[in-house]
């Protein structure tokens, strides 16, 4: 009798253990439309594809290809934007096929982003940032200072050591408004340059229209925009962990902190209404819920909130989005499903916030890079 209830017992923990650790049975996602997306082919090489239901066509292979990660797509679907292995700045149209490349060059590209109009595209590169139009006119906005300054103090050797400043990717607040930081890091407090002096940690807002560039007083990341709201990052110095901020694109200097706790995760604004979408892990290593919660992108205040198992992590075979993983949301008003490439694994993963399902997409790479966008049509 003691047996039976002892093996009655184990058989029920088993259950119970294999019941927890067992991913929900959630139908995965439908592909609407199409993804952009970039990576490196089976031999290693650059490329970019377009990956539709039953479906991936190559769109920059071979001599096309771009160097990574410098390419990305108009919010138009219309137009892909690369620098090629000459350092030329390329315009792809995807649905023709054709191309216009661009008198200027580039060396050592860090990104491209274009505008959220579509106009204009940014290229931060080695020189600086760079913008061009649809036509391939580019002009030059910010440059990256450059100096010396001569090593002192205890066991230095006194000789004078060449500095230039980093910069991070430009991204657009608003079509006519690209905001960027720029940084030295370790190096010294001050950068000497032609006006004077450079301080070491900014960002910086250049305007096309008029060239113009300005520097905050505040060191801020821009993470991503939506319609004239931004989402910014304070991050005063590389250790220290700065608040989440929204703001409007017109006006920088007036930001609100978004309340965040420690396990939540901001994924992306959501397509017509803006709303902020984040996602929060109750901290169970056993449990796959998620609370996915919408918050107003002008108070940041929660308009919404609602906790569903989602397939992620564990047993599911699709990992948890790594930080600062690039989610590109669905083009549908109101959607919550979202397509982005996973720095982990580099595989192609699309999941819906909605109804919890998730899915990787499988194709011709041997890493997928980046989710460059998603349009509405196998265009």
């Amino acid at each position: 009798m003691f047996r039976r209830q002892t093996a009655v017992l184990l058989g029920a923990i088993a259950l119970f253990a294999a019941a927890c650790s067992s991913p929900p049975d959630i139908a995965p996602p439908p592909l609407s439309g199409s993804l952009i997306v970039a990576g490196k082919d089976q031999a290693g090489q650059p490329a970019v594809w377009r990956v539709a239901e039953g479906a991936t066509t190559p769109l920059l292979t071979g001599n096309t290809a771009p160097q990574l990660p410098a390419v990305a797509l108009s919010p138009d679907g219309r137009t892909l934007a690369y620098v090629n292995r000459a350092s030329r700045i390329v315009l792809h149209d995807v649905s023709a096929g054709t191309e216009i490349v661009a008198e200027a060059s580039v060396t050592s590209p860090l990104c491209v982003t274009w505008a959220p109009d579509s106009a204009h595209v940014a290229i931060t590169a080695e020189q600086g940032v760079y913008t061009a139009d649809r036509k391939g006119a580019v002009a030059g906005l910010v440059t990256r200072p450059s100096g010396s300054y001569r090593e002192t103090g205890p066991g230095s050797s006194g000789q004078y050591r060449d500095v230039v400043s980093g910069m991070t990717c430009a991204l657009w607040g608003d079509p006519d408004t690209v905001l960027l930081s720029r940084y030295n890091g370790d190096l010294p407090s001050v950068i000497p340059d032609s006006s004077g002096a450079l301080a070491p940690n900014t960002t910086v807002v250049g305007r096309v229209s008029t060239g113009a560039v300005q520097d905050l007083p505040e060191k801020e990341d821009l993470l991503n925009t939506c319609q004239g709201h931004v989402l910014l990052h304070r991050a005063p110095d590389p250790v220290v962990v700065g608040p989440t901020l929204l703001a409007d694109a017109s006006d920088l200097s007036h930001t609100t902190e978004v309340p965040l706790g420690r396990s939540d995760d901001v994924w992306f604004f959501q397509p017509g209404t803006c709303a902020l979408v984040v996602v929060s892990h109750p901290g169970d290593e056993d449990s796959y819920d998620r609370t996915v919660k919408l918050l107003d992108p002008v108070t940041g205040q929660e308009r919404s909130s609602r906790t569903l198992p989602i397939a992620l992590g564990g047993d599911s075979g699709i990992g948890e989005p790594a930080g600062r993983t690039m989610f590109v949301p669905s083009p549908a008003p109101g959607a919550l499903a979202t397509a982005y490439a996973d720095r982990n694994t580099h595989q192609l993963i699309v999941a819906d916030l909605a109804t919890g399902g998730t899915r990787r997409l499988d194709g011709p790479w041997s890493e997928a890079t980046e989710v460059l966008g998603w349009t509405p049509g196998a265009r």
